[in-house]
């Protein structure tokens, strides 16, 4: 899905619920609406990340090549099985081909699918932008430095910043800034997704001590603190609960209701800076990323 339609998607989101039938869901912290139904899901995915693409030109059973084609030139090329599964837009059989990202540059990226001789057909690099790894966080009192880093900019100057919170179980506040990256963002330019597709969280000002955002400077990017709820109790009832279990299939509970990966997320950031303009398609320029943790019970 192009992403220049992402915002209008973020609005219309807390819709989808009434809007939509809702399948049955398991509980808290899977209740959330299904993605969208899209030609890859994720939108965005680093190095080896595992992504889903759907196609009726696909064919069950076929080994397909998938090469990946990043705006500066740089070309990689995965190797996948297309199966029919349960899509999570709406539970429907679909054919589907899953590939890991290919390892070319940062930014938005052209998909084509190949049948061992030709191409069978593509995707625009609107549709997918490959990020840096995702940087891994603790709900412990730490404060995290990458130096050098450089985000991931989509074809509408969105920046995506990948992140692993598997390890994150109690209550924590998160604040995040970019040192000589001076981006300004306010809430309503921020969203959460996982890697499934899931729409996460968008930055509700009607939710107090979920989240602060403090104007940067010529030098430092917004600051944005967030509190994330625990989680030991979802992780609990994944574990010992039948009905919840997914060993099976990491996206389906064994009650067949789907399950929502709250560890591997993407943030998306469509700021402006100083002079006024978005971020560049492609990499960011190098800049030192700052995430702090520290346990809360609230922010």
């Amino acid at each position: 899905m192009p992403r220049r339609r992402m915002w209008l998607e973020m609005g219309i989101a807390g819709l989808l619920a009434v809007a939509l039938p809702a399948p049955a869901r398991g509980g808290c912290g899977c209740s959330k609406p299904p993605p969208p139904l899209a030609a890859v899901r994720p939108f965005a995915g680093a190095p080896d990340q595992t992504i889903t693409l759907f196609d009726a030109r696909l064919v069950p059973g076929q080994r397909y090549w998938v090469q990946f084609t990043a705006a500066d030139g740089s070309t990689d090329w995965s190797r996948g099985r297309a199966t029919v599964k349960r899509d999570l837009a709406d539970g429907q059989p679909r054919t589907q081909l899953r590939v890991r990202v290919g390892t070319v540059s940062l930014g938005p990226c052209t998909l084509t699918v190949w049948t061992d001789t030709a191409p069978l057909y593509g995707l625009p690099d609107d549709q997918f932008t490959v990020t840096a790894p995702p940087i891994a966080l603790r709900d412990v009192a730490l404060t995290v430095v990458v130096p050098a880093y450089r985000g991931a900019t989509g074809r509408d100057g969105t920046l995506y910043i990948a992140l692993d919170v598997s390890a994150v179980t109690d209550a924590t506040t998160f604040t995040a800034r970019g040192v000589g990256l001076p981006l300004a963002f306010q809430a309503a330019n921020v969203a959460i997704y996982n890697t499934q597709g899931f729409l996460m969280q968008l930055l509700d000002p009607r939710m107090p001590g979920l989240f602060q955002i403090t104007p940067g400077d010529t030098v430092r990017s917004s600051t944005l603190a967030y509190w994330r709820h625990e989680f030991r109790t979802y992780k609990e009832a994944h574990r010992q609960l039948d009905a919840w279990s997914t060993v099976d299939d990491p996206d389906w509970h064994a009650d067949g209701t789907y399950h929502v990966d709250h560890d591997h997320l993407l943030v998306a950031i469509r700021g402006v800076l100083p002079n006024g303009t978005a971020l560049l398609p492609g990499a960011t320029p190098p800049f030192t990323l700052v995430v702090s943790s520290a346990p809360s019970a609230h922010l």
